[in-house]
């Protein structure tokens, strides 16, 4: 019997969850940096934008980042070089979590969600989470028109 995570609508085993899937993704990304820790920028933002656990602002700067992953081939630590300033908490303005969320986050249909990644190898679960975050990006395409990172 099949059961349906309440935000993003993944169905799932009974008795599983996504939190306990994404836990498991991050337990393999621990162990394994090398292989299956090379995807985890694309594995944290895609669950954190798929469930809404980032404020409005931080969404809308968690997806910029996955575009630039995944379309112009930034790397993580380009990234972090690039928003340093913006993201350290002496000096933001907004919280990563905490505050408003995007409303319109409700009625997306997501094409993929964490319940599609595979464990196998560290290939596919790579290859997996990259789809899965380049669907994230499709999905939210039509939430971003009237929006914009203040």
């Amino acid at each position: 019997m099949l059961c349906k995570c309440p935000q993003c609508g993944a169905e799932l085993p009974a008795g599983e969850t996504c939190g306990a899937r994404f836990d498991t993704c991050l337990a393999k990304e621990f162990e394994h940096p090398a292989s299956y820790g090379s995807v985890h920028h694309l594995t944290v933002a895609s669950y954190m934008l798929q469930h809404a656990l980032y404020s409005r602002q931080a969404w809308l700067e968690a997806r910029k980042m996955v575009a630039q992953y995944i379309h112009q081939g930034i790397t993580p630590a380009d990234v972090r070089r690039q928003n340093r300033q913006a993201f350290d908490s002496g000096h933001r303005q907004w919280s990563l979590t905490k505050g408003a969320k995007i409303s319109a986050l409700d009625g997306i249909v997501w094409t993929r969600t964490i319940a599609d990644v595979r464990h196998d190898t560290p290939e596919v679960y790579c290859a997996d989470v990259k789809t899965w975050a380049t669907s994230v990006l499709l999905d939210t395409e039509s939430v971003l028109p009237g929006l914009s990172v203040d």
